[in-house]
């Protein structure tokens, strides 16, 4: 019951806490884009969290496995102890913040070409 009244709170106030903006230079970058920006202060995320795990041996992948006898039968259990999340990982090209709350479309060239003949 706990998570789900936290996780409704922050869907609340998550839209107001970001229009405020903080203080400093983020607010310089606030007000040239209309107050738009969230409160990371960039439109712009260039990192984000890996979704792999390192295991003891220091290997990296999304699962690992293991082999198990159970009689004559063998199969694979699904490991999850000694698991270290990667961590942060650079993303090789900035991509646009999630909450950035404007919509982006591209044009058709036929509409551009059409609007330069006029």
């Amino acid at each position: 019951m706990g998570q789900t009244a936290t996780s409704l709170a922050r869907t609340a106030t998550k839209p107001v806490s970001w229009l405020l903006g903080r203080s400093g230079s983020e607010n310089e970058v606030n007000s040239r884009c209309g107050g738009l920006v969230p409160y990371g202060g960039t439109l712009f995320v260039h990192r984000r969290r890996g979704s792999m795990f390192f295991d003891e041996d220091g290997d990296l992948a999304h699962e690992f496995y293991k082999q198990v006898t159970k009689g004559n039968r063998v199969t694979m259990e699904r490991c999850v102890d000694n698991l270290k999340p990667q961590g942060e990982v650079d993303l090789p090209i900035p991509r646009l913040h999630g909450d950035l709350p404007v919509f982006i479309y591209e044009v058709p060239s036929t509409v551009l070409t059409a609007k330069a003949s006029r």
